[in-house]
């Protein structure tokens, strides 16, 4: 049998009758993906049939192909990828001490106000806003003197000098924060690191508040919650989300302490953390799911319809993961909001991995053409951090000048299997694989597709939006309607152009989402029909009577 040219699960039956999806196709198990072929969404023209040509070639000899090789090498070969600069800048030593503290309050308070400070965690940056309810005002905090929403992104990394911590430099330089706590949650390092970290990061938010906005809150007594993102699919996991919320705790009791922020404190406190006393130091501490706090923004807007299904489709492209997630968003008493997740997936495929995917490529393909050694020595300085401080290439071509690519019949090049992946991750596992959640197939039909993230900029990464727009042929209701999410009105924001709101969306909705329930769907229960009985079913034999 010929097989589809899409490398759909071998169980698919495309039917004849292209426009409906055949009803066995919901029976696979939701667990098995959805993997759409670069020829799928980018069919070629087929050739001309042999019938119809005037006259047929001569019947060439038959002979043994010559291996060519990936790269043709110029001798003038260069590459092309320059290091960003450091994007991180010192505290003057007032500040940090202001950070420590958490009023401005001079002499009574004339009027209370509860703030809440949503952090966006991130793989490669942190992004926090302070939300003031009372005000009406969110204010996103500067952590640079550079333009536009760059001024608002601290790398993700953390700076270590004997047993001191810093954000802004120091000995030992530490990396991949996130990625090493979820990777092994219970290292007493890891832990330490986060805590550290996120303690630094709150002493600097607190500190721009305090200093900016004396005046404001001078006759206020200010209460905190703190709301750090954690993604979806790990919020659901009890031995992620559990020792992440108690590190949210000790992190804001750490920044909170007289002395510098050190390892010797942060691991006393692990041990013995102190107990609450209600006064306006401690702080209700959340953990709440990313996509749930981004998608705030657009259901307290005019856009949003209170009437409608509601069902979303989110895809946030970061510096090591693409998170998507298929959900149902509706609201709840006392101005909260709940939130029914169908699907989570959490992969690697964000900008580095995407980067580190195509300088392994080119490794190989280098050293399979007998280009010069230095310059595969050269792209592997280049293998950047998650935290990495520069833009790579478009496409993986372009990290070379005077290097042709060759044409291969059979091989593919790194950037159509890379996209196959993430394809197959947002249009097969996060939204195919919640059909049993549905009474009907074609209920997330044409379901709004929010595309977020620093990633989503590439215009690699932006290519699902044309992608999703369209369905599967046998599969019509496969499909995505993508929608831009725009700034709300109140955040505060200087030289944010309204295309890079996203990337503050996360820490925004942590700074005012009033969050209710988190709840995961359940599958709709299969329906056993009934064997169809016969008129055999009701004869006796001769035999037994």
């Amino acid at each position: 049998m010929k097989r589809h040219p899409g490398l759909l699960p071998r169980r698919f039956v495309l039917p004849a009758d292209q426009g409906r999806p055949v009803k066995r196709a919901r029976s696979l198990p939701p667990t098995q993906d959805l993997v759409i072929s670069y020829e799928t969404l980018h069919p070629t023209h087929a050739p001309p049939s042999p019938k119809k040509l005037v006259s047929q070639a001569p019947v060439a000899i038959r002979q043994t192909p010559v291996a060519v090789k990936p790269l043709t090498v110029s001798p003038s070969a260069r590459l092309l990828l320059t290091a960003g600069a450091d994007k991180a800048i010192a505290l003057a030593p007032q500040m940090e001490l202001a950070g420590r503290q958490t009023q401005a309050l001079v002499g009574e308070a004339q009027a209370q106000h509860e703030i809440a400070l949503g952090v966006d965690f991130g793989t490669s940056s942190v992004k926090v806003v302070i939300g003031d309810s009372a005000l009406r005002k969110s204010f996103v905090v500067p952590f640079g003197d550079h333009e536009g929403v760059e001024k608002y992104l601290l790398p993700s990394r953390l700076f270590q000098t004997g047993l001191k911590f810093s954000l802004a430099g120091g000995s030992k330089c530490h990396r991949d924060l996130k990625l090493a706590f979820l990777a092994d949650p219970k290292d007493q390092d890891n832990q330490v690191r986060i805590v550290a970290f996120l303690a630094l990061v709150i002493q600097r938010a607190r500190a721009w508040l305090l200093t900016r906005h004396a005046q404001t809150y001078r006759r206020t007594q200010l209460f905190w919650k703190l709301s750090v993102g954690l993604p979806a699919a790990h919020y659901q996991d009890s031995k992620l989300f559990q020792p992440f919320t108690r590190l949210c705790e000790v992190a804001w009791i750490t920044a909170g302490q007289a002395g510098p922020v050190d390892e010797t404190t942060i691991a006393e406190l692990l041990r013995h953390p102190p107990s609450t006393n209600g006064s306006d130091q401690d702080a209700e501490v959340m953990v709440v799911p990313e996509i749930a706090a981004q998608i705030y923004g657009y259901v307290v807007s005019t856009s949003f319809d209170r009437k409608a299904q509601n069902i979303f489709l989110m895809a946030d492209v970061g510096a090591g993961t693409v998170d998507a997630s298929l959900f149902h968003v509706f609201p709840a008493r006392g101005g909260k909001w709940d939130f029914e997740f169908f699907t989570s997936v959490v992969r690697p495929l964000g900008v580095s991995n995407l980067h580190r995917h195509r300088v392994a490529w080119w490794t190989e393909a280098l050293r399979e053409s007998g280009a010069a050694a230095e310059l595969a020595q050269q792209l592997q300085q280049f293998k950047f951090q998650t935290d990495q401080q520069c833009n790579i290439p478009a496409l993986f071509a372009n990290y070379f000048a005077g290097i042709k690519v060759n044409e291969r019949k059979g091989l593919s090049d790194p950037d159509r299997d890379f996209y196959e992946k993430i394809l197959g991750q947002v249009q097969g596992s996060a939204m195919w694989g919640a059909r049993n959640y549905f009474p009907s197939a074609e209920t997330p039909a044409g379901v709004p597709l929010f595309l977020s993230g620093g990633g989503a900029r590439m215009k690699f990464y932006e290519a699902l939006t044309a992608s999703m727009s369209k369905a599967l042929p046998g599969f019509s209701w496969l499909y995505a309607t993508p929608r831009v999410m725009m700034a709300p009105d109140d955040l505060v924001a200087d030289d944010v152009a309204r295309s890079d709101y996203d990337r503050l969306s996360v820490a925004y909705g942590l700074s005012r989402l009033e969050l209710g329930r988190v709840l995961k769907a359940l599958p709709l229960p299969k329906l056993i029909s009934p064997r169809a009985t016969g008129w055999t079913d009701h004869y006796i034999s001769k035999d037994l009577c």
